[in-house]
């Protein structure tokens, strides 16, 4: 069987010998595939002057993705990605294509969360003839990358709904967050977890088995120093956490002191709840117990319970009573019934929203500013509810959430991921959102235009207009505008990294800082030293930022 790369080769030197000084016709015609081949990128230029491109498998129907038009008017030298082909129902990857300053248009291949691939022949002429098919030389994904794993976790076991973010446990009791991220509190760690809570900007998780709390997110009054030891349960409030020791069934609080907050009461209990200036208590008698900011949230009922709740954005607090199941709540009452609870029996509650017993459907009472008191219909086991925003967990395992989604906090993501960095910017090309997958740690974005750098990568940090991310070896790579050098990284092995408004910093291994780009107000020049932690500022009005939509979508679009 003739050579396909041999082929192309040979007809490309024929097209050079008869037209004299002009370019090379690089995609060769397209033609039947041998069963050997993987696969092919095709290209046509159309009456518009725009050129449209799919993907031909080995022996199969050309595959055409939704987002397949690279425009006239294209930026030279910017990599431009399709939608996600697929081809018997699987996701394989994307094609890339970008503008050449000659004026051809270079294709790729990026495999689903593997490195690009530039086959030989690559390059759309300048002069085709439109409604021609033309077909780059053989792509083998097989032999470029590993698959990735299948997406058969889609499951989650728990939820919880911070301010303007949500963190959940999957199946596998990896954590995964979505939403803002303006103070890490949605960069869960890696490995297996059998509880969480999130907080109003900082969240908190029970290590499975050895039952040790990690938390991270903003630290101010040292609300993420966790205790050592083993514990059973954990709430993050608005500035200080509560959990319960396990064994000895008493809680111990960390964060801010004020009102007495991180001032429990001793004895044995079986769950607690933080909220935004006091913490409850569940005896292990059923009696409810409550501290902090002297309130009528802090009054509790007398009588036996079930579970315990306490509102995180205003002073109030719910319960179940145990045999009835019927709530009952107490404390400031504003925000259009926050304490009128409805009437029934329930399974489960947290603040606003209850899970009713028996049919599993979520009822939710008091504001509903963004529909947050309009849940959506099914059966769930499990609800959390945020600042302007809810998720319950389906008896499926899937996740559904409701209300404000002004930073994607209610679009759960499906996979898994190790790290998430949103961006600050109000200019739509770099608004992006950026994650690391767990299983490669390949970095994946949306939101914005500019491509991020294909390889395995162990942390990321999202600035304003750039971004930048740790390679596994110490290695920093950033991207987007480099306006002040921000993204010139320099060499070496780093720790840490954080992307800031025109600066970027990385903590070294041996603990001193380096910074570049942007040298106002002393920005980039950091003090002599050994330290253990370094953070950009980012100056950011985000009132006005927008997402870019296009047809063919950027390569940072996952």
């Amino acid at each position: 069987m003739p050579n396909p790369a041999r082929r192309t080769i040979a007809l490309a030197a024929l097209a050079a010998a008869i037209i004299a000084g002009a370019v090379a016709l690089d995609l060769a015609p397209a033609a039947a595939q041998s069963d050997d081949e993987t696969g092919r990128i095709v290209a046509q230029r159309l009456a518009d002057g725009r050129t449209e491109f799919g993907w031909q498998p080995a022996g199969a129907a050309r595959v055409l993705p939704h987002a397949r038009y690279f425009p006239a008017n294209a930026q030279v030298g910017r990599w431009l990605n399709s939608s996600p082909v697929e081809v018997g129902g699987a996701e394989i990857g994307r094609i890339n294509a970008r503008l050449r300053s000659d004026g051809r248009i270079e294709f790729g291949f990026t495999p689903t969360d593997g490195e690009r691939i530039l086959p030989q022949s690559r390059y759309f002429p300048v002069d085709a003839r439109a409604g021609r098919w033309l077909r780059s030389t053989t792509i083998d994904i097989s032999a470029q990358t590993t698959p990735p794993p299948p997406v058969s976790s889609t499951g989650f076991t728990a939820v919880s709904a911070g301010s303007v973010y949500t963190c959940a446990i999957r199946e596998s009791g990896a954590i995964a967050c979505w939403g803002r991220n303006s103070s890490g509190q949605a960069d869960a760690p890696a490995g297996r977890f059998s509880a969480v809570s999130a907080g109003e900007s900082h969240t908190c998780a029970i290590r499975a088995g050895n039952g040790a709390i990690e938390c991270w997110g903003n630290n101010n009054d040292d609300r993420t120093d966790a205790p050592a030891g083993r514990f059973s349960a954990v709430s993050a409030g608005e500035s200080h956490t509560c959990a319960i020791r396990a064994g000895s069934g008493a809680i111990e609080c960390w964060g801010s002191k004020r009102d007495g907050r991180s001032s429990p009461p001793t004895g044995r209990f079986s769950a607690v709840a933080t909220g935004r200036r006091h913490g409850c208590g569940l005896r292990e008698s059923g009696a409810i117990e409550c501290w902090g900011w002297i309130s009528r949230a802090t009054d509790a009922p007398a009588g036996r319970f079930s579970a315990v709740s306490a509102g995180r954005d205003t002073d109030y607090t719910c319960a179940i009573r145990a045999g009835t199941g019927a709530i009952v709540c107490w404390g400031r009452n504003y925000e259009r019934g926050r304490t009128d609870a409805p009437a029934g029996r329930f399974s489960a509650i947290d603040r606003g929203c209850a899970i009713r017993a028996g049919n599993g459907a979520i009822e939710c009472w008091g504001s509903n500013n963004y529909g947050l008191s309009t849940p959506t219909v099914g059966r769930f086991s499990a609800v959390s509810v945020g600042a302007s925003h809810s998720c319950g967990l389906r008896e499926s395992g899937a996740i559904e959430c409701w209300g404000r989604n002004s930073s994607g906090q209610a679009e759960p993501p499906a996979g898994s991921f190790s790290a998430v960095s949103v961006g600050f910017s109000a200019n739509s090309r770099y608004l992006q959102i950026c994650a690391i997958r767990a299983e490669r740690g390949a970095i994946v974005c949306w939101g914005g235009s500019d491509a991020p750098p294909t390889g395995s990568f162990s942390a990321l940090d999202a600035g304003d207009e750039h971004a930048c991310a740790l390679r596994a070896a110490g290695a920093i790579l950033c991207w987007g505008s480099n306006d002040d050098g921000q993204t010139d990284a320099p060499a070496g092995r780093f720790t840490a990294v954080s992307a800031g408004h025109r600066h970027s910093c990385g903590l070294r291994d041996d603990g001193a800082i380096e910074c570049w780009g942007s040298d106002d107000y002393g920005a980039s020049i950091p003090p002599p030293g050994s330290f253990t932690a370094a953070s950009a500022g980012i100056p950011c009005n985000c009132s006005h930022m927008q997402v870019q939509v296009l047809d063919l979508l950027p390569e940072t679009h996952v």
